[in-house]
Formats: C-alpha cells, structure tokens, sequence
C-alpha cells in the first residue's frame, strides 16, 4: 500500500515539476527547458510504473545516483552572493534542488518497494 500511495504521490508532483518547466524559456531563460522537463516526465513515470509493479532496486539506486551527480555539477553554478532559489538570472538552485528532490523521492521509492520477483 505504500508503494502505491508514494508512487501515486510521486506522479503527480513530477508530472506537475515537468509542466512547470514548460515556462522556463520565457521565465529564466532557460535554453535546456526541455532536458528538465524530460527528467521530471521520467522520474514521474518511474513513479507511476512503481504504483502497479514493483521495479527492481537498481533501477531507483541508478537513476537517484544520475540525480546526485547531476545536482553536484549544476550545483557548481551557484552564485552564493546572489539569490540562490528563484533566481531569474541564475535557475541553478531551483535546478539542483529539485535534482535532490528527485533523488531523495526515488531512494525512498526504493525502501518501500514491493518485492521484486524475477518473473517480472
């Protein structure tokens, strides 16, 4: 029931995050709109799929590791002395913290996950 409830709740917040992205050429700028679009629509499916089958544990554990690494490199462009979130010239503390969210969203995906069987 758990997986369910964290999958479901999962799918509409990323499904959500990835439609939030669809302003930010307009808003910040943001010429690689569509890359995070794309990462948000995929963590949501992941989420949605968890709902219904559970997924194998190295999936969740790959994907939150591409998260953390990605949110360390984007993390690199922060600009301290300047507004870090909501930052019109300079998104990358929204970026990194919604890669961290991702990454935590799917680690927690991954402790309450169903047993996986092979016969999936």
């Amino acid at each position: 029931m758990k997986q369910i409830i964290l999958g479901g709740v999962g799918a509409v917040m990323f499904s959500f995050f990835a439609y939030l992205q669809l302003n930010d050429l307009a808003q910040y700028g943001t010429q690689w709109w569509h890359g995070w679009l794309l990462t948000y629509a995929i963590t949501a499916l992941i989420c949605l799929i968890t709902c219904f089958t559970p997924l194998p544990r190295a999936l969740y554990w790959i994907a939150a590791g591409l998260a953390i690494i990605h949110a360390l490199v984007r993390a690199t462009a922060i600009q301290p002395e300047n507004k870090i979130l909501y930052n019109p010239d300079n998104p990358a503390g929204n970026e990194t913290g919604g890669l961290i969210v991702v990454c935590i969203w799917l680690v927690i995906l991954s402790f309450f996950r169903r047993k996986y069987r092979d016969t999936h």
